[in-house]
């Protein structure tokens, strides 16, 4: 292929990727459901007021290059003279900073399959990552997933580059992107196992390993000073959110691990849905080839492990957390489409045209149920204001990611917290609503489906007994994400096997429920409660 018909085809590449990232960006139409990029927006917010983001949970850098955006968009605008931002402005520039990132992981992804394998596998590499479900819903939350994945291959393309070709400033780049990773996220400091194993293979003097540290902590603190300013409480935060992770402090939102299997949960529910089963597959394929290729080439075999053996501690460690949220594996989920590149560059040339065409399906279905169509949950807020009668009394549940828009309908709504259904106040409160509600609105799948019953048996008794109609409630409607193409077969089971990230956050299902016979409270405290 010529060199000016490969950088046709790269442009290609970049522009469906970008649309793929920059479409739907607005998702949302003013609601934002995703918990971590509201918390993300609020730090922006007090960061632009208040001079400090009073969040502690990760780094600033994401925020500063939402506020230095922010800053160059007001310079410029002669329509917008607003001094600070908004919340639904804060919420979008995060998310057009996750976008870009999105599509330089793209390039990246590029030149990495370029350099390891070649200049075909650079663009098949390309393809892959772009078409990626899970890389395309990080680039549309204003959170810190998206960066970290770009970050992540940065890291290794200058740690690869300085092993290859001793270039001082390679290994200075690394360091770099090294410090940004961990402005951005305190855990990213994985991604210094990168560089620092570049050094041990390569046999560099201590003066290198010297250097790198100070590049690394130099970059870490200039991008995100409150981790020392604010030392004490970045502390205690990081002990707390480490104590979440390893399951020693229970929260309600970490339900969905309880019984859950190290490594089998990622493969199970992160995974298929993240990369698709497609790319899954030749991946594994992939991973042998640099192996017994030219075996242990000082040419071939040292860039891959480079590369490789921080993925795999990463994905080990990350895994056997107590807390298994698909953003702790989104940064590696690039190094699936170099593997996959590997494996194709081997295959015959229509071989692997049928398994790219196929590999990038899953990508496409996705932007179309979550992003190329309102979203479920408006859907939801317009039918309910046609089909429920004036002052009727809905049940719905709190704890999720937002209350459902329902609040400029006529409508009187109790959002119950069905997490404390074991406690005999709560089971008092229920009865007392299930007597008075004409209808059920279950807005996700984030508490029925996350409480074993042997430790949550009034949870689970009560979500029994309402989808087998035995609450005196009927299923009248359900909302699911059915996109403009045929995704129906692709995607039916996603909500029974995915991790919520994939469910909860941009595309949940909603089930209503209409009150068909009435109990008293007597009554549902008998039928629910043992």
């Amino acid at each position: 292929m010529s060199f000016k018909r490969q950088g046709i085809l790269l442009v290609v590449i970049l522009s469906i990727s970008s649309l793929l990232r920059f479409a739907g960006l607005a998702w949302g139409e003013g609601y934002y459901f995703h918990p971590d990029e509201n918390n993300i927006a609020q730090a922006l917010l007090n960061l632009d007021q208040k001079g400090n983001p009073e969040f502690y949970a990760y780094g600033q850098l994401p925020l500063l290059l939402a506020l230095f955006s922010a800053r160059i968009y007001q310079l410029f605008s002669f329509i917008h003279q607003q001094p600070n931002l908004d919340f639904g402005q804060a919420v979008l520039l995060l998310r057009f900073w996750s976008a870009l990132g999105g599509v330089a992981s793209v390039w990246l992804g590029y030149l990495l399959g370029k350099k390891l394998i070649s200049h075909q596998a650079g663009l098949t590499t390309a393809t892959i990552i772009g078409f990626l479900p899970g890389l395309i819903q990080a680039s549309h939350f204003g959170t810190t997933e998206s960066l970290l994945t770009f970050f992540y291959l940065a890291i290794g393309y200058f740690s690869i580059s300085f092993y290859q070709e001793s270039k001082t400033k390679d290994i200075i780049l690394a360091g770099v992107f090294s410090g940004l990773a961990l402005a951005t996220k305190i855990s990213a400091a994985f991604f210094s196992l990168i560089p620092l194993l570049t050094l041990l293979i390569a046999r560099k003097k201590l003066t290198y390993w010297l250097g790198l540290a100070i590049i690394i902590l130099a970059i870490t603190i200039i991008f995100s000073p409150f981790l020392v300013i604010d030392f004490s409480q970045t502390l205690s935060t990081l002990k707390y959110e480490v104590a979440i992770a390893q399951g020693k402090i229970a929260t309600f939102y970490t339900r969905q691990f309880l019984e859950t299997a190290p490594f089998i949960f990622q493969i199970t529910k992160i995974f298929p849905f993240s990369i698709g089963w497609p790319v899954i597959l030749i991946s594994l394929l992939g991973l042998i080839i640099p192996f017994f290729q030219k075996p242990f080439s000082s040419k071939t075999l040292p860039p891959w492990l480079i590369i490789l053996i921080p993925a795999l501690i990463f994905f080990l460690y990350q895994s056997q957390l107590f807390t298994k949220w698909t953003r702790f594996m989104t940064p590696i989920i690039p190094i699936f489409s170099l593997l996959a590149a590997q494996a194709l560059t081997k295959s015959p040339r229509l071989i692997q045209y049928i398994v790219l065409i196929i590999s990038v399906l899953p990508g496409i279905f996705f932007f179309d149920i979550a992003y190329a169509q309102i979203d479920v949950r408006l859907q939801f807020s317009s039918w309910a204001k046609g089909n429920f009668p004036s002052e009727s009394f809905i049940l719905s549940e709190t704890g999720n990611t937002l209350g459902l828009p329902l609040g400029e309908h006529d409508l009187e709504i109790v959002n119950f917290n069905f997490y404390n259904l074991e406690e005999k106040d709560y089971q008092d409160q229920l009865c007392q609503l299930l007597e008075k509600a004409d209808y059920i609105v279950i807005p996700n799948r984030r508490i029925f489906a996350n409480h074993p019953p042997k430790k949550f048996p009034n949870i689970a008794n009560y979500y029994q007994k309402l989808f087998l109609g035995q609450l005196g409630f009927s299923q009248l409607k359900v909302f699911s994400p059915n996109g403009y193409l045929p995704t129906a077969l692709l995607y039916k089971n996603e909500e029974a096997w995915a991790e919520e990230t994939w469910t909860v956050f941009d595309h949940p299902t909603i089930r209503v429920y209409q009150k068909s016979r009435s109990y008293s409270i007597k009554e549902y405290q008998q039928l629910i409660f043992k």
